[in-house]
């Protein structure tokens, strides 16, 4: 029971304030209640296919191949491989981190997942629609400051990480 207090003190928070709530505005929390459930199925697809790719890339992928393409031996190819995986991805970020985790305890860099988490922020597939309403010039430059900042923070990271794990 320890255990379990431990490893969810933050859900028993909510849960606690949940039912508190429930007394003091049952309407309103029954508004949350419904909010988070809708949020809840939003996300589920998404989890689950995190989830999926997840046991994928620890089953089916030797760790020989992930530490290769993009282990601390990839250098500036895996960084640059994961600032592409990195735009390209959708979703929310909190979603991939157990896929993050699982590379690198398959022998994937703290740097490339670092610059792959930092390249997020560009979305590559929202690029038209951003240069149809924002200049290009803003566009571009902003792009290139994620783009500088992600391979700083793979880099810094590997300084910070070198000889520990996550």
């Amino acid at each position: 029971m320890k255990k379990f207090i431990k490893n969810y003190k933050v859900e028993i928070v909510i849960f606690l304030i949940a039912i508190i709530l429930i007394f003091f505005n049952p309407d309103k929390a029954m508004l949350g209640i419904k909010y988070a459930v809708k949020t809840f199925l939003y996300l589920l697809p998404i989890i689950v296919s995190v989830a999926y790719l997840t046991g994928f890339i620890s089953e089916i992928i030797p760790k020989q191949t992930i530490k290769k393409f993009v282990g601390k031996e990839s250098g500036f190819k895996g960084k640059l491989l994961g600032g592409i995986f990195g735009s390209l991805m959708i979703g929310p970020a909190y979603v991939f981190f157990p896929f993050f985790a699982e590379l690198i305890n398959n022998g994937a860099s703290i740097g490339v997942i670092a610059v792959t988490i930092a390249a997020w922020s560009i979305k590559i597939q929202w690029l038209p629609f951003a240069l149809s309403i924002l200049d290009i010039k803003f566009v571009l430059l902003i792009n290139l400051f994620i783009i500088l900042y992600a391979f700083s923070s793979g880099y810094i990271m590997e300084l910070f990480f070198k000889n520990k794990k996550i």
